[in-house]
């Protein structure tokens, strides 16, 4: 069965050259996106069938460094598709209710409407993580505090903060394999909710 969220905008629908782009070439990383209008107001329809949003995950759950990681390469992706279809970053809509995962991938609602920016929408969302932290997991810690400060310098850069947090982490992991073993992932609220989907599905015989 198909699910969706509406977003509703006070004016009168019109398509434009955004939402055109969006219905021919399907922008990885975004979620599909209808537009309509109706008594003098336009609506936006997201389909989000087998997803969890930000917000439902980790309303009672930690986000843990396997986490952010998952996002974060999901994030810088979506930036490049965005720009590569001419479409504006600023209209990648970052709040928790906002976001979904689904089988290892995170998904972005892109607005057209939306009036914001993104460096304040991605500082807001940091913050965010430093309140959903999982303070127990070492490597959420350094990933959260790196990125919650790096948004607050005057004028930072979106892709060179994103890959600096992902390669500082890359490197710490490739020197703690020679002591180490490499953890399993299955602590991940994201891991748990895509593993219990699975044995929901497999039990109504959809896979």
């Amino acid at each position: 069965m198909e699910r969706k969220i509406t977003i509703e905008e006070a004016g009168v629908y019109q398509e434009d050259y955004q939402m055109k782009m969006l219905g021919a070439g399907e922008p990885e990383g975004l979620l599909p996106v209808k537009g309509r209008g109706l008594d003098g107001s336009s609506f936006y329809d997201y389909d989000v069938s087998g997803k969890v949003s930000f917000q439902a995950l980790y309303e009672r759950n930690k986000i843990t460094g396997e986490d952010l990681k998952i996002f974060l390469r999901r994030f810088q992706m979506v930036l490049g598709e965005v720009t590569r279809y001419l479409l504006d970053i600023n209209k990648i809509l970052l709040k928790p209710e906002y976001l979904f995962y689904e089988d290892g991938n995170v998904y972005f609602c892109y607005y057209p409407p939306f009036q914001g920016d993104i460096w304040q929408e991605f500082h807001d969302l940091t913050e965010y993580f430093v309140k959903q932290a999982d303070y127990g997991d070492k490597e959420c810690v350094r990933m959260v505090f790196l990125l919650h400060k790096g948004t607050m310098e005057e004028n930072y850069s979106l892709e060179k903060l994103i890959g600096e947090c992902l390669k500082k982490e890359e490197r710490r992991r490739n020197l703690g394999k020679k002591n180490t073993t490499p953890g399993s992932t299955t602590g991940s609220p994201a891991r748990r909710w895509e593993a219990l989907s699975w044995k929901r599905r497999r039990t109504c015989g959809l896979l």
